[in-house]
């Protein structure tokens, strides 16, 4: 009868495989308990805004003028960057400019730096319609500004207010959001029936994302300044990408179309204006 000799080094190989096999298994069922079946969702996974750096994002609205008849009159850029995740979970503005050109398919020249919003700083639950918040503003250019800050707010409203409201495909009516809106030293703006739907996942900045849309159409809106009265209504709609790891924001678009009767100061009569507006939230990829 013949004996097997022992073989250590068979052996040592064999308990490692053993070791290596049992600890990707273990691992295997650690990530098949945690892993999401995103398209079995019909409720978002519950999620908490985290915030541990700062983070930033290129804002870009885009005016349109033209008339009542579609003709083109002009248009306008502001953008500027904001960024998040500061101390204190404040927030600020830099780098905010306006430009205009006079021809559609025109570049925008060299925007003119607004000084003021350098380094604006303010806490984002601060009441933003306050106007000491903005008491260094410009009577003219400072409206524009001041719709940037209010353009995100809106972005950041929609994707986490009411996220643990909505379920797929579903509308939501955010009521609370509903309502008329005094501006000071503006006029104001009605909010009619803000409507809110989680479509589906996708990806964005190599995140997964819940997307989730915004609608709200038929608002008035009654600014008058120093410097012209307008009276209208505005429709506008969007789309947010909120990550699902960390519930930031990575991308936002949102669409206005506002019909106006417009008074400025020397003119008889009202003119009949139509102004678009395409709003740009792009989050600014970290640098390595």
């Amino acid at each position: 009868m013949k004996t097997r000799k022992f073989n250590y080094h068979t052996m040592r190989r064999t308990i490692l495989m053993l070791i290596i096999v049992s600890i990707c298994s273990i691992f295997a069922n650690a990530q098949k308990k945690n892993k999401i079946d995103y398209l079995s969702l019909r409720k978002l996974p519950a999620l908490t805004l985290e915030e541990k750096t700062p983070y930033s994002y290129e804002m870009i609205a885009d005016y349109y003028n033209h008339d009542i008849l579609g003709n083109f009159l002009g248009k306008m850029q502001v953008k500027g960057t904001y960024t998040r995740g500061l101390e204190n979970g404040k927030v600020s503005w830099k780098d905010v400019t306006i430009a205009q050109a006079s021809g559609l398919d025109q570049s925008y020249p060299a925007g003119a730096k607004q000084t003021y919003m350098e380094n604006f700083t303010y806490d984002p639950k601060d009441n933003l319609i306050a106007t000491d918040i903005f008491k260094t503003f410009p009577a003219a250019t400072g409206v524009f500004a001041k719709n940037l800050v209010w353009d995100v707010v809106s972005f950041e409203v929609f994707g986490w207010v009411y996220y643990d409201s909505l379920q797929l495909n579903i509308p939501f009516t955010a009521r609370k959001m509903n309502g008329k809106m005094n501006l000071p030293e503006l006029g104001s703006f009605e909010n009619k029936d803000i409507k809110l739907t989680w479509t589906g996942i996708s990806t964005m900045n190599n995140k997964i994302c819940a997307v989730i849309e915004f609608l709200a159409m038929d608002n008035p809106l009654d600014f008058k300044t120093d410097f012209m009265q307008m009276k209208g209504r505005s429709h506008y709609w969007g789309t947010l990408w909120l990550s699902l790891s960390d519930k930031q924001i990575e991308y936002g678009i949102l669409h206005e179309d506002v019909n106006m009767e417009m008074k400025l100061p020397g003119q008889e009569k009202n003119q009949l204006l139509n102004t678009t507006r395409k709003i740009e939230f792009k989050k600014i990829k970290k640098q390595n």
